[in-house]
């Protein structure tokens, strides 16, 4: 009985220590954007401001890293382009996963390898074929073509999930459906993309992020609509410009659309990622 007191409490000291050691740079962080740059130059950086002036200093920092840094301008091109890759990827995945596994396409398996190669290469070979199509097709410097190219490199892992959660799904449903007369698009628009909801919300988180965190292609097919990581790549080494507190309400302000999508999807994300993984 002693024994196992001992180790719950030596089980407990160690996660309080562990909690206390990443909690540490998050609360320095919050400290830090709380201050302004007189501040930030006369206390360490883990030292909160005076209460009274924490509120201005978040709304100047704020104000600044948006308009002034252009974080806001960056924000809303990430925005379109995460969310025209997710809802995109995840919407073309599921048409090919129920073609592929419910409907009579010839050589599945081809269709699903040649697709699926996409994900096997380094995303760097991509790079120079992309900007040729997009600048003979006048999308080069475009937000709709970096969209269209960030969907185009989501689809073959989005129809990995697809595929895998269509095998979970009773084909006698699909069967039934057409002999009620259903077509192949009502069996897909009534049955298949209802029942599919776990695996969009996978496809659509994994997407999100990855597009919303991306650097590399959007310092090749893209000038005028930067990305929000590249703009903070830009300020981050423009130091003299903006100071600390301002970079770091940039990168706040950066991380927090994902934090909110995996907190409000978790659950759904969970279920989803288990069934997929299943096959």
């Amino acid at each position: 009985m002693m024994k196992n007191a001992v180790v719950k409490v030596l089980i407990y000291t160690i996660l309080i220590v562990l909690c206390v050691v990443w909690l540490f740079p998050l609360v320095s962080m919050l400290a830090i954007v709380a201050k302004d740059t007189e501040d930030f130059n006369s206390t360490p950086y883990w030292q909160p401001p005076a209460a009274a002036k924490v509120f201005r200093n978040l709304a100047t920092n704020f104000v600044t890293a948006w308009n002034e840094a252009k974080i806001g301008f960056a924000f809303l091109n990430t925005a379109i382009y995460a969310l025209g890759a997710g809802i995109g990827s995840a919407i073309m995945a599921s048409l090919a996963g129920y073609a592929l596994v419910h409907t009579n396409v010839r050589a599945p398996q081809a269709w699903f390898i040649g697709i699926f190669l996409g994900n096997l290469f380094p995303f760097q070979l991509f790079l120079i074929p992309l900007y040729l199509v997009l600048r003979t097709m006048h999308l080069y410097d475009t937000r709709l073509g970096m969209v269209i190219a960030y969907i185009g490199i989501c689809v073959p892992f989005a129809l990995f999930v697809f595929r895998n959660y269509a095998h979970t799904l009773p084909r006698e449903l699909f069967d039934a459906a057409r002999v009620d007369g259903a077509s192949k698009w009502g069996a897909y628009r009534r049955i298949f993309l209802p029942m599919s909801r776990p695996a969009f919300a996978v496809v659509f988180c994994f997407q999100f992020i990855w597009t919303w965190n991306d650097l590399l292609f959007a310092m090749v097919l893209t000038e005028r609509y930067r990305p929000v990581m590249n703009t903070l790549g830009m300020l981050s080494g423009a130091r003299g410009s903006f100071p600390p507190p301002v970079i770091i309400m940039g990168s706040i302000i950066a991380s927090l659309p994902t934090v909110i999508l995996l907190l409000s999807l978790q659950r759904t994300f969970i279920r989803g990622f288990t069934l997929t993984a299943e096959k």
